[in-house]
């Protein structure tokens, strides 16, 4: 607190009988100066808030950039032009794996199946040129028995050895 004179607390008196009517005590013009001294010094900090308020709220709006579009279907068309690309890359990269793990999971079965089954590469043109039929819910090979004279089609007809009574199914010749 400031050192008061005695001239300034007698003008406070003074505007105080002035205003209201009555006289002041002694002590009164002091403890209004003081009130007065705090409430100046709050209201300068009060005000430097509020400058550096406007100045942040200037900074934010020149940072800002509005559009305005005429209709819905140009702000639809500018959405898609900013959201457009990096959609499409993400929808891009997710085909990709997707294309990516469904490949790999075929490639790894047809191989466990090739590891498990040492011969099935003697197969191939059995599967090429069989013919699958289903029956009562079950899947069966169709074969047809060799024709007497001819050659053997693979994968469509059988030989019947009937001295050890067994059926050959033809894989290729060597």
């Amino acid at each position: 607190m400031n050192q008061v004179s005695k001239e300034q607390l007698t003008r406070i008196r003074g505007r105080y009988l002035e205003k209201y009517g009555k006289l002041m005590d002694n002590w009164s013009p002091m403890l209004f100066y003081e009130i007065q001294e705090n409430f100046t010094q709050l209201d300068n900090t009060v005000k430097a808030s509020i400058e550096q308020i406007n100045k942040a709220a200037a900074d934010i709006k020149g940072s800002h950039k509005s559009f305005h579009f005429k209709d819905d279907r140009q702000s639809l068309f500018f959405g898609l032009g900013i959201a457009g690309p990096t959609a499409l890359a993400v929808m891009l990269v997710s085909i990709l794996i997707f294309w990516y793990a469904r490949s790999s999971q075929d490639y790894e079965q047809k191989k466990q199946i090739i590891d498990t089954y040492e011969n099935a590469s003697d197969y191939v043109l059995l599967m090429q040129h069989g013919e699958i039929v289903q029956h009562d819910g079950a899947k069966y090979l169709l074969l047809r028995p060799v024709p007497k004279k001819g050659d053997i089609f693979i994968g469509k007809e059988y030989i019947y050895d009937p001295t050890n009574k067994r059926i050959l199914v033809p894989l290729g010749r060597k």
